[in-house]
């Protein structure tokens, strides 16, 4: 089978209104999937670059982005005078600038996600959980907690909060059994908010740090207390704008390797 025929004319970025850098991640993003996915395998040489632009709808200028982007990362190699190949052994690296999920980014290693230690529960706001929702202090919270696994191993910890508000008002109320139910089967909690609230995440802010596990987060990773982790916090967007979750993810150093792609600018 020609590896033309894997690329299928793409139209998930037509009339994609928003800048060149982000259209240059969701190429890149779309292309390492398919590799880590196995519909590229290993040593495939990939279309030259006008054709590739052409396949996926794009420019030539945002398909040579993306493709140095995927070299500087390892997954493709540029033979000189012989074309553009799938790495041997593609890294299992994770890209920061998109807000996929823990539960997408599990996957997008290769690995099966699951949870265990699910803790749904309703808590008044803190002072931080407030002012990062915009809600009013002591507001009414769902809180969830998860011990994210990648193939059976604790590789995150992660604790979401949002306001009750959205899962129980005129126009909605959801049990917490169902919302435990739905991710327990389906892992990811923006596929619920999608598909229960109709509620699209359009966009997250996140604020990274290197963070010592203390007592309670180490019995939750089963590491060592004191242990050096990955802490991020992150405040995700619906598409008006408004902040509807804040989100604490927890990650045992070196259960993932991310990237991050940053534009020059003015330089």
């Amino acid at each position: 089978m020609s590896v033309l025929s894997k690329f299928e004319p793409n139209t998930l970025w037509e009339g994609d209104t928003r800048d060149g850098t982000q259209l240059v991640q969701r190429v890149t993003e779309h292309l390492r999937k398919m590799i880590m996915d196995g519909e590229l395998l290993p040593e495939t040489q990939l279309p030259n670059e006008f054709d590739l632009s052409t396949l996926l709808n794009v420019s030539r200028s945002t398909m040579r982005s993306a493709l140095a982007i995927l070299e500087q990362a390892g997954f493709i190699q540029r033979r000189w005078g012989v074309g553009t190949f799938v790495t041997k052994n593609p890294p299992t690296y994770n890209n920061l600038s998109l807000n996929s999920g823990v539960t997408q980014l599990i996957r997008s290693s290769g690995e099966e996600p699951g949870c265990v230690e699910l803790l749904l529960a309703t808590r008044p706001a803190s002072e931080r959980v407030s002012n990062q929702l915009s809600i009013e202090l002591g507001a009414p919270t769902l809180v969830l907690e998860r011990v994210r696994l990648a193939n059976d191993q604790r590789v995150v910890f992660t604790v979401d909060f949002l306001p009750l508000s959205l899962f129980h008002n005129p126009n909605c109320d959801i049990p917490l059994a169902d919302i435990e139910e739905y991710i327990l089967e389906h892992q990811s909690f923006y596929d619920f908010l999608r598909q229960r609230l109709s509620l699209e995440i359009h966009h997250g802010i996140a604020w990274i740090r290197p963070y010592s596990a203390g007592d309670y987060i180490s019995d939750k990773l089963q590491i060592r207390t004191g242990s050096n982790i990955l802490h991020i916090e992150q405040v995700d967007f619906d598409t008006n704008g408004e902040p509807v979750a804040l989100s604490d993810e927890y990650y045992v150093a070196d259960a993932f390797r991310f990237y991050i792609y940053r534009s020059t600018q003015g330089a």
